[in-house]
């Protein structure tokens, strides 16, 4: 069985001062200004992570890291089985995302298999061997050389942290539909219904990358997560709000439970030495009325493939831009055409033709995609190639083409993404839509759809919806309508 790691401790631990800070009276602010003052920390990071302006607040990227090392755990744990007691990776990867203008806390989660440029190496790996390779530093480095994303401050957290916390705060319910379990992490429930998860349970939920559930004939047989490590970073992007939820509930109603969640982060938990301790107070109180089920969360698109015998994923560059523009604070386009990656071939034989349509294409709003001649200069009319289920972005491409262009399904496409391949009759793009209309005879054709047209869109987005949220994958247990949990 490979190595794997945990997730969720990262958050919580971190949101252990939010917590603290809210729902404490004056004596407790006290106490809690001592005691985080015992934090460990983590020094010598100096000029990697960014330095934040001074004066009014503002956003702020958290590093969160899950090390899958054996600190603070008996040497019999059955969590350390096939592992080793030295072993110190980053297999689970979050920038946690904090607004105090709009009181907005994101998410953003990078998958251990990203296959990126590492650093100070001069060479392509997984993205979570960077720690393990070159400490913070070079994790640090990575995430800004290749997303372009600062980070203001790092946190790290052990095994021991994870379950401790959780068992802080008595656990953290969750509503499973279904039986379910995990053979290599130990994970299993019998029955349906609401569960409350001790820390050791809780621990093998969030390693789960095996996760099944019996649902299969008529509920008689196990069937297993297609979606792997996707569909574990849905549930644990799910736990965190729970956990956060059940923390605020028992952290406001007991002050006991408030002491051991600051015990816990001081044996397991370590921050950047520019993190102060009025620095997490004052997070605490910007995020006085915060809500973990408004956190939004994250995941960059990737495709899966095979390097040196491994499976790795490759980011999506251009769709993966929306979703680094928020974490880098920078404004999200509000035009819905950017959602769509426009590539040109030249058909015509024209000079230059498919430079100059690509830039026509993204003055408009479309993402550019790559520019090129096509295979033949004898095509008659414009064509426009679009994946199964792409329909309607085709059809916001062919708004702005005068004529009747052809529209050719091509399965080899990605997602969102249309080529363009211009024609005998093609003579430039349009700066102003046509009626989307004009090609419901098309549409009226299709058997697939996809969500609305951006361009039919008559109301803009506003500037939380600018972003998509990434959509849920994988087996994700929910508390049904009408039902209670926790």
């Amino acid at each position: 069985m490979r190595r794997r790691t945990w997730f969720q401790r990262l958050v919580i631990a971190l949101n252990v001062f939010v917590v603290v800070v809210c729902f404490s009276s004056a004596a407790g602010l006290a106490y809690v200004f001592r005691q985080a003052s015992d934090v460990q920390r983590y020094g010598g990071l100096g000029s990697t992570l960014d330095q934040s302006s001074s004066g009014d607040p503002q956003p702020e990227n958290y590093l969160l890291v899950g090390v899958d090392n054996s600190e603070g755990l008996n040497a019999n744990d059955p969590v350390l089985i096939g592992r080793s007691r030295a072993s110190l990776l980053s297999d689970t990867i979050m920038i946690l995302r904090t607004d105090p203008i709009t009181k907005q806390a994101s998410i953003l989660s990078l998958p251990r298999d990203l296959w990126v440029p590492i650093a100070g190496t001069g060479g392509d790996q997984r993205i979570n061997t960077a720690l393990s390779g070159g400490g913070p530093e070079r994790l640090i480095k990575t995430i800004q050389q290749d997303f372009g994303i600062p980070i203001n401050h790092y946190v790290q957290v052990n095994f021991h942290g994870f379950r401790s916390l959780v068992d802080a705060v008595g656990g953290v319910p969750i509503y499973f539909q279904w039986p379910a379990r995990d053979l290599n992490t130990g994970f299993g429930v019998d029955q349906p219904g609401c569960v409350t998860l001790n820390g050791m349970d809780a621990l093998a939920y969030a390693r789960s990358r095996h996760f099944e559930t019996k649902t299969g004939n008529g509920g008689k047989a196990w069937v297993g997560d297609p979606t792997s490590d996707f569909g574990r970073i849905t549930r644990q992007q799910q736990f965190i709000k729970l956990a956060l939820k059940r923390a605020i509930a028992k952290g406001v109603r007991n002050p006991f439970v408030l002491n051991q969640l600051i015990g816990v982060a001081q044996g397991n938990v370590t921050l950047d030495d520019r993190v102060t301790t009025q620095d997490l107070i004052n997070l605490g109180t910007q995020f006085r009325e915060f809500n973990p089920e408004s956190i939004a969360t994250y995941t960059p698109p990737t495709t899966g493939t095979t390097i040196g015998g491994a499976s790795v994923l490759l980011l999506d560059k251009i769709a993966a831009q929306p979703i680094f523009a928020l974490f880098r604070n920078e404004p999200v386009s509000t035009n819905p055409l950017h959602v769509i990656r426009v590539d040109v071939l030249n058909g015509s034989g024209k000079s230059a033709q498919a430079n100059v349509v690509l830039a026509q294409a993204t003055k408009v709003g479309f993402t550019p995609g790559t520019s090129s001649d096509s295979s033949s200069f004898k095509t008659g009319g414009t064509q426009i190639h679009y994946a199964p289920g792409n329909e309607n972005a085709s059809v916001e491409l062919a708004r702005f083409v005068d004529g009747q262009p052809q529209f050719v399904l091509d399965k080899t496409l990605s997602e969102k993404q249309i080529v363009l391949v211009t024609g005998k009759d093609f003579t430039a793009l349009r700066s102003d839509p046509r009626d989307v209309n004009d090609f419901s005879a098309f549409l009226a054709t299709t058997t697939t759809t996809t969500t609305p047209a951006p361009g039919a869109t008559t109301i803009p987005p506003t500037a939380d919806q600018q972003t998509p949220q990434t959509p849920e994958r994988g087996m994700v247990p929910a508390t049904p309508p009408g039902e209670t949990c926790g």
